[in-house]
């Protein structure tokens, strides 16, 4: 459902210009140069990211947030930030290769009815990025990935945390467990998830298209700050926000209901 806005994003972020400058703007062109089709570019690659880097991300924060509770770090909002600034880095150095696969796909050009390239095959990709750079040319851009999965989970899940229990809940006496707390939570979360991770989010997109690899994240970073200023590293955030706002609004509250349903303790 979202893939669309994935694509649009990608395509502001790589390219921008007249064409991809814009939200609007950027629908409207790969609609007329690519079709309706092209809005599901990369579509197997994201569905197979969420289920594999979005899963540990996510399921490993409780955990680390206990084992940094027994090696002494006291509770407190720093406490929920490091221990989804953690599980978000984790997630993200193990799966790295099918973010690379996804923006490969979405970043690709073609004209009205052509066939995808490498008929969309996460598998083709993956072997053609193997074979011209070997296993470390599927961790291209890990270091941006992980700073952009480390600051995207740390605002997602410990911006939750923090905003619902220190908040929400102890200084405005909101019940814990109620829907209408989980939501007002998660929007504020979901603002400041797209803001935090947008910046590395550029840097990474224009890291995993870089096919000769001629520069590194710092290098990217540089270019786009000589070139469009500070605001270059906003580049996509309306595109990412009408992907990334609704995944962390849903994704927080079905977390929230399903810790319920097992008998579990909400965030």
């Amino acid at each position: 459902v979202t893939n669309p806005f994935d694509v649009v994003k990608i395509r502001n972020q790589q390219y921008g210009g007249k064409d991809f400058g814009g939200f609007f703007g950027s629908f409207r062109a790969i609609l007329r140069s690519e079709g309706p089709g092209a809005f599901l570019k990369g579509a197997k690659a994201s569905v197979l990211r969420e289920a594999t880097y979005s899963s540990v991300r996510m399921g490993f924060y409780e955990p680390i947030k206990t084992q940094l509770v027994v090696s002494g770090l006291p509770e407190g909002p720093a406490l929920k930030l490091a221990s989804s600034f953690l599980s978000g880095a984790i997630g993200a150095a193990m799966f790295n290769p099918i973010d690379l696969v996804k923006v490969r796909l979405q970043s690709c050009l073609a004209s009205p009815g052509a066939a995808p390239p490498h008929g969309g095959s996460v598998l083709r990709v993956a072997a053609d990025v193997y074979r011209a750079g070997g296993v470390p040319g599927l961790w291209a851009g890990t270091s941006a990935t992980v700073v952009r999965a480390a600051l995207l989970t740390s605002a997602q899940l410990g911006t939750y945390d923090v905003i619902k229990n220190d908040l929400l809940v102890r200084r405005l006496s909101l019940e814990p467990s109620a829907p209408s707390t989980h939501l007002g939570a998660s929007l504020v979360a979901s603002v400041f998830t797209v803001t935090a991770s947008n910046p590395p989010d550029v840097v990474k997109t224009r890291v995993m298209n870089d096919v000769g690899r001629r520069t590194g994240p710092l290098g990217h970073a540089w270019e786009i700050l000589r070139a469009h200023g500070p605001g270059g590293f906003m580049k996509g955030w309306t595109a990412s926000y009408c992907r990334l706002g609704p995944h962390t609004i849903i994704s927080l509250m079905l977390i929230e209901e399903v810790r319920k349903l097992v008998g579990l303790s909400t965030y």
